[in-house]
């Protein structure tokens, strides 16, 4: 039952992106929306659909959603040329000069180039060559250079702890980017409202640190901590988790 249930779903989630390419087509904007957001709904998360979306987005001057569409594009595809080149245009347009937001691993910078599944693949596939290595010394086959096959399990088993680690942790909990929606928002020093700290414009790029209630701490590239009002900004979705709430969260 399960798998005809996620058949059906999938043909769904096909069916609504290909009308919505066909809206895009014909150049009807907002039919197009409504089709890819529908996908998005039925479980069709891929960078292509995320990536479309965004385009619409942009070409009804929504910058701030058409920025954390094509994040969350990056989030499954981080090495696509496109989605770099869009982000890297609509950040030109954006009124804040800020670094964008790139939570990642500390001792793992290589996770931004990659997905968190690639990661945990990436260590396994190490793991498997340091555990080759091995077999090749209890086989015997390692005479020449005895200890190269206990170098090479040593430093295998380490690449792959790190590299494994590192896409583990992005899977299970790296703080999201969040991404400004509004024309304008002004932080506070806590939840109450207190100091305005600094003021935020659409497209802004953030690392949601946590959420309270209708509120939500951001954190600038640049160490600036606030406190925004949740519906002010949207955030990325890398798992696929909020999908079905991509109506209400972009």
């Amino acid at each position: 039952m399960s798998l005809l249930c996620f058949g059906l779903a999938l043909a769904s989630a096909q069916a609504d992106f290909a009308g919505a390419n066909e809206a895009l087509g014909r150049g009807d904007l907002v039919a197009a929306e409504s089709g890819y957001r529908a996908t998005l709904a039925a479980g069709g998360t891929g960078a292509d659909v995320w990536f479309d979306l965004g385009n619409v987005l942009y070409r009804q001057d929504r910058l701030g959603e058409a920025v954390l569409a094509w994040r969350n594009a990056q989030a499954r595809a981080p090495r696509d040329p496109d989605v770099e080149a869009n982000l890297d245009f609509a950040r030109r347009k954006a009124r804040d000069a800020l670094d964008p937001a790139a939570p990642r691993p500390a001792f793992a910078p290589w996770q931004a180039a990659l997905t968190p599944d690639e990661g945990m693949w990436l260590g396994g596939a190490l793991a498997g060559l340091g555990l080759l290595l091995l077999a090749v010394r209890a086989l015997g086959l390692s005479e020449r250079w005895p200890f190269v096959p206990w170098v090479g399990l040593g430093i295998g088993a380490t690449l792959a702890g790190a590299v494994a680690g590192a896409g583990g942790i992005a899977a299970a909990g790296l703080p999201p980017v969040a991404v400004v929606l509004v024309e304008e928002v002004t932080a506070t020093s806590d939840l109450g409202g207190g100091v305005d700290l600094f003021t935020l414009h659409e497209a802004a790029e953030l690392v949601a640190v946590e959420q309270v209630g209708e509120k939500v701490q951001v954190l600038l590239a640049d160490g600036r901590r606030g406190w925004l009002p949740a519906g002010s900004v949207g955030l990325v979705d890398p798992d696929g988790s909020a999908a079905s709430r991509a109506g209400q969260t972009e």
